[in-house]
């Protein structure tokens, strides 16, 4: 009978629906062997995605459920600001603040030596096109992904001063990698001759986007947790930041800002200016949303992920050579910045496994350098590409034992 043909092209919001029944599916799946959620969430995606079966194709994924991503990662970043109360910031600034430069500053340097003394055995050619790809891949090495660590965090219930001190330290990677990134471009433009590469020029304009979005954060953080008590009411008070939250993100799009560093920000204002028990109850619902979050995003990374692409070029030596060099800048920046700010070695400790999860923003400043130098790079792009992906492979696989490792060992 006709009627109970599908038709060829279902509808996006079926997609969307079995997105969620996957990803919940195959994380309880990965429970129910004493694996990480996050493991079934990133292999149902890869299973489902264009490169194994192709139920959900790349236009499906890269395109048509973009958004859905990104309104995932901007929920994300609001929980992660809103994990950062004011006096345990206050307690820990020195930790974060010698740990986040240390280890940022030593895996960037790391990754670029290793991949300036590698690239040229693995793939030759002229000599300016693989240091251009070494910065950019240090650059990027910098970055720790928040949606990794904050699903670990939920899931294995971390708590007190390591959960502050490890999503303050997350939340600051992210600005140090974007203003890494930015010197970075401007260096390789100069290297290849191109008319942008002002290094000061670079870090100005950076500078001044990171300043404008952490001021829109903060006027609408502190507009809404003023308003909060207007919205007390729970099914009210969900509808209102969830609305908020997908604003901010459509309109960040719309104009080339980053939402993320907003929702931030807006998720700090409302923890530490809103009434105690107003805060408290905004972020218990924001939690209640984050299970099914987490899925949707890992489900779109999993898809991201081109496996075969790993094993061109020489790519999958890159990539076991970038995660080694940047896992070892990371642990052992974070136990010298620990070090210096006196911080309780096994906290210290626990800090540096906890700092090893790589994705989303690493992939997204190498794709934009891919499309900013295609033509002076050619094909050295796809090398630079498949080894980030490559690296976030196995990132993906092996860093969530580390931070369960973490979370557990500190308890």
């Amino acid at each position: 009978m006709e009627f109970f043909t599908l038709p060829s092209e279902m509808h996006l919001l079926f997609f969307v629906g079995m997105m969620f029944i996957f990803s919940e599916a195959a994380g309880n799946l990965a429970n129910s062997i004493d694996l990480p959620r996050m493991i079934g969430y990133i292999a149902a995606g890869i299973v489902f995605g264009p490169y194994v079966l192709n139920w959900y194709d790349r236009p499906l994924i890269e395109v048509e459920m973009a958004f859905f991503r990104e309104f995932a990662l901007s929920i994300i970043a609001f929980s992660i600001g809103g994990a950062l109360q004011m006096p345990l910031v206050r307690r820990l600034r020195s930790s974060l603040t010698w740990i986040t430069l240390l280890q940022t500053s030593l895996a960037s340097l790391l990754v670029f030596l290793a991949m300036w003394w590698l690239l040229p055995f693995t793939n030759g050619g002229p000599e300016v096109r693989w240091q251009v790809i070494a910065l950019i891949l240090a650059a990027v090495s910098a970055a720790t992904a928040p949606a990794a660590v904050l699903s670990l965090v939920d899931e294995y219930q971390a708590k007190g001063e390591f959960k502050s001190a490890l999503l303050g330290i997350v939340a600051l990677d992210d600005v140090i990698a974007v203003l890494f990134y930015s010197i970075a471009i401007a260096v390789a433009a100069s290297l290849l001759g191109q008319d942008n590469g002002s290094v000061p020029g670079a870090i100005v304009e950076s500078g001044f986007h990171l300043l404008t979005e952490v001021t829109i954060g903060l006027l609408i953080g502190f507009i809404t947790a003023r308003s909060l008590a207007y919205f007390s009411e729970y099914r009210t008070m969900l509808g209102t930041l969830l609305g908020l939250i997908m604003a901010i993100t459509g309109f960040c799009l719309s104009v080339g800002m980053s939402a993320l560093l907003i929702c931030l920000t807006v998720g700090f204002m409302v923890t530490n200016v809103a009434r105690h028990e107003l805060a408290d109850e905004a972020m218990e619902i924001i939690n209640t949303v984050q299970q099914p979050v987490f899925g949707v995003f890992f489900f779109t990374a999993g898809a991201h992920l081109d496996i075969g692409l790993v094993f061109t070029s020489g790519a999958l030596v890159l990539a076991i050579v970038l995660t080694l060099s940047r896992f070892a800048g990371k642990y052992l920046g974070t136990l010298a910045g620990g070090w210096l700010a006196g911080t309780d070695p096994q906290l210290t400790r626990n800090l540096g496994l906890s700092l090893l999860p790589a994705a989303g923003v690493m992939v997204g400043l190498t794709l934009n350098a891919g499309d900013s130098f295609r033509q002076s790079l050619g094909d050295y792009t796809d090398v630079m590409v498949a080894t980030v992906i490559g690296a976030t492979l196995i990132n993906e696989f092996l860093t969530p034992f580390f931070v369960r490792h973490a979370i557990r060992r500190q308890r």
